[in-house]
């Protein structure tokens, strides 16, 4: 890299609001709007605005020796956005009340073991792999929309960041690959598919299961917001109770 390169780096770093909130959004929105007008499923999937999103500014970073810390004080607005999202989810489990109320305990029951489930299995794993204390928090509470994880991982000590991170991946996987795994093994019920999706597969999983088929689409929701609020629940006291009886 040469001098000038260097320099104009340094002249750079001193103040990255160019790269925080204006070239966030305005990434996003041209990143969502290719992905709205791609047909084919899979490549949507790869394609998620989120996701790509995430990776360039990632990439800017690095490649630039740009300082994280500068970027991260200047989108701090960004980052407080994400605790009004969550009163947000309260929205799909309102819009779909009426069609699952039926069956609600139901919902709730198979979400609460879903997120059992997927604790105590990264648990365990973290166990088997020897992994460290704050590499087991951070895997807790994955089975969950991103601003639930941030928060439910910052409180048990864990890496934000790679929470999140691991939450997008985890979605496209769902949205890759979960009508595949359904048609394998033969789950072709609607209710079933879409809880499933909404309580593993998060945000990502949900636009996913609206694609596919609307009455998967309105329980994915509905799953989707229930986890939140029981993996906020459940988690912190779920994951203490591992530690003090595993370890």
């Amino acid at each position: 890299m040469t001098d000038f390169t260097f320099s104009a780096i340094s002249e750079l770093q001193p103040n990255l609001w160019w790269l925080s909130i204006p070239f966030i959004i305005a990434l996003f929105l041209a990143l969502r709007a290719v992905n709205q007008s791609i047909k084919n499923s899979v490549l949507k999937s790869l394609t998620n605005p989120v996701f790509l999103s995430i990776s360039i500014i990632a990439l800017l970073l690095v490649n630039l020796n740009l300082p994280y810390t500068q970027f991260a004080t200047h989108s701090k607005l960004l980052s407080w956005l994400l605790e009004p999202a969550i009163v947000a989810l309260a929205l799909p489990l309102y819009q779909q009340f009426t069609h699952v109320r039926k069956n609600l305990l139901l919902i709730v029951a198979t979400c609460s073991l879903g997120i059992v489930n997927a604790t105590v299995v990264a648990f365990l794993l973290s166990i088997l792999f020897n992994a460290p204390a704050q590499l087991s928090a951070s895997v807790a509470a994955l089975s969950v929309t991103t601003p639930i994880s941030l928060i439910v991982t910052d409180s048990l000590g864990g890496i934000s960041s790679l929470a999140a991170a691991l939450v997008i991946f985890i979605g496209l996987l769902g949205a890759l690959f979960g009508f595949m795994l359904f048609k394998l093994v033969n789950i072709f019920n609607h209710e079933s598919q879409g809880v499933a999706m909404g309580t593993a597969c998060h945000a990502i999983g949900t636009a996913a299961a609206i694609a596919e088929h609307p009455k998967v689409g309105a329980y994915s929701s509905v799953a989707m917001a229930l986890s939140a609020l029981l993996t906020a629940i459940i988690v912190p006291l779920l994951y203490p109770f591992l530690v003090n009886i595993l370890l």
